[in-house]
């Protein structure tokens, strides 16, 4: 069975996969490859790939660079973070923490400004007496794009309940039942300031900062997109920062 580290290692989608179909132009996609570190070190845009398109009719090709490398942080004091750029990864993520971990019944706290559950033709099954991750790799990476990657995941039972915060409010109130077995899965233009594009919402930091430290013992693990689509990834990284710097 293949690593998370042999599997996300150099990767290019293919044009027909389904992130590359926001583009009408035929260019290889990069998926970056893993690294696995005990601290968070600072994250770097890789300026000779694209991990994203997207053409409309109103403007010629747009290209969107991603992360040099997505990173697992595995520290035992604290729960694992997964952090990468394109959303439709996470699910590689949390099945592969599941095994691991010989876990069910996991409630997903999906924050992030899109729900991501638009429909999503393609159906998957996997063997849950069998380690499959490299099966929900190339699921994630050539069947799901970044606004549909959810319900695929609902509906064969890798995650039992989700919910959706879509805003400050949403997440000022929320309350966990620490008697299940949770995540949270955190798109950063969630911190994005929707005025001014090119600025992040200093007070939604803050918030998330504080429900680190409210659900930390209680969370299975944290995943954490950096959302090139939305969000120019220097000010994603600065983001990070602020927001990882005490872990």
């Amino acid at each position: 069975m293949k690593t998370l580290q042999e599997l996300y290692n150099w990767y290019y989608l293919n044009p027909e996969d389904e992130n590359s179909k926001f583009s009408n132009w035929k260019i290889p996609l990069r998926v970056a490859p893993l690294k696995i570190i005990s601290k968070y070190k600072k994250l770097e845009v890789n300026y000779n790939h694209f991990a994203f398109a997207e053409k409309n009719k109103n403007w010629e090709i747009e290209y969107f660079h991603g992360l040099n490398n997505f990173l697992l942080i595995n520290n035992p004091k604290h729960p694992p973070i997964f952090i990468f750029d394109n959303h439709n990864h996470a699910p590689v993520f949390w099945y592969n923490t599941i095994q691991n971990k010989n876990i069910k019944n996991i409630e997903l706290i999906h924050i992030d400004q899109h729900s991501d559950c638009r429909e999503n033709k393609n159906q998957i099954k996997f063997d849950t007496q069998k380690n499959e991750t490299k099966k929900i790799f190339k699921f994630c990476n050539e069947k799901c794009n970044v606004w549909n990657f959810i319900p695929p995941f609902i509906k064969c039972w890798l995650i039992s309940n989700q919910i959706q915060i879509r805003s400050i409010s949403a997440l000022q109130n929320l309350k966990i039942d620490k008697k299940k077995n949770f995540v949270l899965d955190i798109d950063l233009d969630f911190c994005l300031n929707w005025i001014k594009r090119d600025k992040i919402n200093k007070e939604n930091i803050n918030l998330l900062k504080y429900k680190f430290d409210e659900f930390w013992e209680y969370t299975l693990w944290i995943t954490i997109a950096t959302s090139p689509y939305f969000l120019d990834q220097e000010l994603a990284i600065h983001t990070i920062n602020d927001l990882l710097c005490d872990y």
